[in-house]
């Protein structure tokens, strides 16, 4: 049986734009080949068909959906993962890449500098992902408590260090979501579908229904472009939605004629 830590991820869950751009990047694998005449004439790739639409819309928690989430992780370490996750809306490899040395506690910033996917090291994707992003002041707080309380305080150490490979790697993100975070829900009767990305598309969510400006929100989760951020990762909640509608219900409203 494998170990966590040589678990894959099921293909069958990927996302459908996850999958096109795999389908995409072995149809140019293939047409690279046939060019220097490495295979064949026909690329049996063309043929795949692969939509990148979503098929269900993500899941939203709101923040007080979070918080008791947050109050049923009994780990520090897992119950601080999911703070960062739910409060800076780092990507799941940047948060799980980040190094002491990478944190300005003193002036709240993180200055992301690499991803890590498995046990493998990866660049950040884009020129925005590479920005330093700012950081919330009591998660800098929070950050500075957890770093008193790790085993592994040192600069070049991981801020998610699992002492189950004794520093050498952080905690493994699936195994933290399946054996703490999806209880945690569960417990606090939480019957959404979770996952890393979730706390993500809901920071976003949550700083739009509060009026918080598209440019911002943007550069926080530091998309190259803000439609990306408009039309992937925000969605209107219901209430503010029937509020929003409520300003229009006099178009209803008609004058009884005099008799």
């Amino acid at each position: 049986m494998k170990s966590t830590s040589e678990k894959r991820e099921d293909p069958d869950r990927l996302a459908p734009g996850t999958k096109a751009k795999i389908r995409n990047h072995f149809c140019a694998l293939f047409s690279h080949c046939i060019r220097w005449e490495l295979y064949g004439k026909l690329n049996p790739i063309r043929s795949v068909r692969q939509s990148a639409v979503r098929q269900r819309d993500p899941d939203i928690l709101t923040l007080d959906e979070v918080r008791s989430i947050l109050g049923n992780i009994k780990p520090l370490a897992i119950r601080m993962m999911v703070a960062t996750a739910a409060a800076s809306a780092l990507r799941r490899s940047e948060f799980r890449g980040l190094k002491w040395e990478d944190l300005d506690l003193d002036n709240c910033w993180f200055h992301c500098q690499r991803g890590l996917v498995g046990k493998s090291v990866t660049k950040m994707k884009t020129r925005a992902s590479r920005k330093s992003v700012e950081m919330n002041p009591a998660l800098a707080v929070a950050l500075l408590g957890w770093r008193g309380s790790t085993l592994y305080p040192q600069d070049s150490d991981w801020v998610f260090a699992s002492p189950y490979t004794n520093g050498k790697q952080p905690y493994w993100p699936e195994s933290a979501l399946k054996d703490h975070v999806r209880p945690a829900a569960i417990a606090a009767g939480i019957t959404k579908t979770i996952g890393w990305h979730t706390f993500r598309h809901s920071l976003a969510s949550l700083l739009g229904q509060q009026g918080e400006d598209v440019k911002v929100i943007q550069e926080l989760l530091r998309h190259a472009s803000s439609k990306i951020t408009a039309d992937v990762y925000q969605q209107g909640h219901t209430v503010a939605k029937r509020s929003a509608l409520d300003r229009v219900s006099g178009i209803f409203l008609i004058e009884a004629k005099a008799s």
